[in-house]
Order: C-alpha cells, then sequence, then structure tokens
C-alpha cells in the first residue's frame, strides 16, 4: 500500500496509510485528521493529499502526545491557521511544550542533545480544545466518540466514526511487534485492560496507530495481549532474584536480542521496562525495596517491600 496515498473506509472515512497512521474523517467544513505524523516532510504529504480532494483542514484530533503523532502539526497549522487542535488532558501539555518528553524519558534531567531528535522533541503545536478521555464531542459537525485506551500513553485516546476505530497505539500491527519485541508503553497492565476492551468492542473496523487497517481485529489482538504477557513471564524470570531495573534491561535485551546503540533507544526500552514493573506491581507479581543505596525489584513476596532497610 502507497504510503500516505489516501485510503477511504466509507464515504466520510479514511486514512493516509504510512509508518504512522493517520486518520481523516469529512466534516461540514473540511478535513478533520486524528493525528498528523512525524514531522514537516509527512504533514506536506498530508497536505498533498487534502488538497486533491479539495479539502481544507479544519480540526486536528491528537489520540496521545507522542512525537510521531503531533509532528505534523506546525507545518498543517501554518497552511490552515484556522484549524482547531483537539487533545486529552496532560497529553495536550506535551503538545504545547513538546521538551517534555524527552525531559520525562530521561528521568527529568536537562535532556542531552543526543535526545533532541525529532523522533522524542516534536516543534510545538498550539492546542484549542481538551478532549473527554470517555464520551462524546461535536468537531465540525461530526459526532465523535472519544474512548480511554492508556496504557501506551497516560492518557491515550480512541476516535469511533460510523463504527471505525482510530485505536491510536493502544495496539500494533503483527510485523511492528515482531521489529521492536519492548513494545513501548508506561504502564502494562492499562495496556491490557484497553487491548480486552477493543476485543470485547462492537466496532466493525479497527485502524492502530502502525499496522494495517482490520475489519477482523480478533487475530492482532490476541497477538498483542499474548505478547505483553510473555514478556510479564521473562521479566518475572528474571527477577527470581532481586535486580537493579538497568540489570534487568541489560539481561531483557539479551533474551530479546535487542542491541541498544544509542541513548533514545535506551531511554524508550528503559521507559518501557518500567512500565512493566508499574503492571506486574499493580498486579502484585512483583515488588521492591532499598538496600545498599540500590532500588531493587524482585517476585513477591519480598522482605520489606517499599521499605528501606
Amino acid at each position: 500500500m502507497a504510503q500516505h496515498i489516501l485510503e477511504m473506509i466509507t464515504e466520510q472515512v479514511g486514512y493516509f496509510p504510512g509508518s504512522v497512521n493517520i486518520g481523516l474523517v469529512r466534516g461540514q467544513s473540511g478535513a478533520i485528521l486524528i493525528d498528523s505524523g512525524l514531522d514537516t516532510q509527512t504533514a506536506k504529504k498530508i497536505k498533498k493529499g487534502l488538497d486533491q480532494i479539495a479539502q481544507p483542514l479544519s480540526a486536528i484530533v491528537q489520540t496521545h502526545a507522542h512525537a510521531d503523532h503531533f509532528g505534523g502539526n506546525a507545518y498543517l497549522l501554518s497552511c490552515w491557521p484556522e484549524a482547531q487542535v483537539y487533545a486529552p488532558p496532560l497529553e495536550e501539555a506535551v503538545i504545547r511544550y513538546p521538551l517534555l518528553e524527552p525531559l520525562y524519558l530521561g528521568m527529568g534531567a536537562q535532556p542531552l542533545d543526543e535526545l533532541r531528535n525529532k523522533f522524542l522533541l516534536a516543534e510545538a503545536s498550539r492546542v484549542d480544545h481538551l478532549l473527554p478521555t470517555e464520551g462524546q464531542v461535536e468537531i465540525d459537525g461530526v459526532l465523535l466518540e472519544v474512548i480511554s485506551l492508556p496504557g501506551h500513553s497516560w492518557n491515550q485516546v480512541g476516535l469511533v466514526v460510523e463504527g471505525i476505530c482510530f485505536a491510536a497505539d493502544s495496539f500494533f500491527g503483527e510485523e511492528t511487534l515482531k521489529k521492536h519485541k519492548l513494545p513501548f508503553l508506561v504502564d502494562a497492565h492499562e495496556t491490557l485492560l484497553s487491548l480486552v476492551r477493543l476485543l470485547e468492542s462492537p466496532y466493525r473496523g479497527f485502524l492502530p496507530g502502525h499496522g494495517p487497517y482490520t475489519t477482523s481485529p480478533e487475530a492482532v489482538l490476541t497477538a498483542n495481549i499474548h505478547c505483553h504477557r510473555r514478556l510479564y513471564g521473562i521479566i518475572e524470570g528474571l527477577l527470581a532474584e532481586e535486580k537493579t531495573l538497568e540489570e534487568t534491561l541489560a539481561l531483557l535485551c539479551e533474551r530479546l536480542q535487542i542491541s541498544i546503540e544509542n541513548a533514545t533507544s535506551y531511554v524508550l526500552y528503559r521507559t518501557a521496562l518500567m512500565g512493566y514493573f508499574v503492571g506486574l506491581v499493580k498486579e502484585k507479581r512483583i515488588g521492591y525495596r532499598f538496600a545498599n543505596n540500590q532500588w531493587l525489584w524482585g517476585k513477591l513476596p519480598l522482605a520489606e517491600v517499599g521499605r528501606e532497610r
């Protein structure tokens, strides 16, 4: 399938396929985009696509605040300054102040120059309206259903129009799962709940942020669930003896045949592992304690879990 060539699903709903899929809904006065892609180069292709169908941009609806999903905003808004931007709470702060992304990935320290790249640091964008994390919102005469799909990001949402679910990064296409091996997330427990919600949903079509559109999502959603549960098991096994986060990451990458060769990959994988730790703690499968000036993690039961000794 050609990258960034508009594919219509219904008369009103379609998408621009690419490494990051960008949704499109025809509104009363123009096109509503769901996310905007990584950068200006991507955004220029989207503008060309909108020009070809004689649709001005009326709105951009953000599913979450990762650079590859809002990096095209600045260029598109320079072309259509009247277009309105919608984003979920908290996610909108990162869109307006994108330095927050490399900041939180770098443990709150001033980001190294190596982390100031387009994959982690998009150009800033205004946000005009907060989305509900659950409910309905009318944009340019179109009623969109907003569904809460946290896990990959804190307040990630999906958007549903005419039974078509733009599912953001709540699940990945199977090729993407195989490629990354340790999927990025901030809370594995919430990720699994979001996957179950989608699996039980009545929608007739599903478009992930990364992967092909499908009307039969059971296989890919199940593959995502199995991936996360498999990683749970591997991590739990590695924590049979207490380890730090960094020690666990090194062993996990060796097990998964991941080779980290730059700071960007390291902070993404480290954050993902912490997201699995968070999920395992929520499910009371692992715990932590402090000893010898180290934050140690291990399978339960631990002596004095969560206490310094």
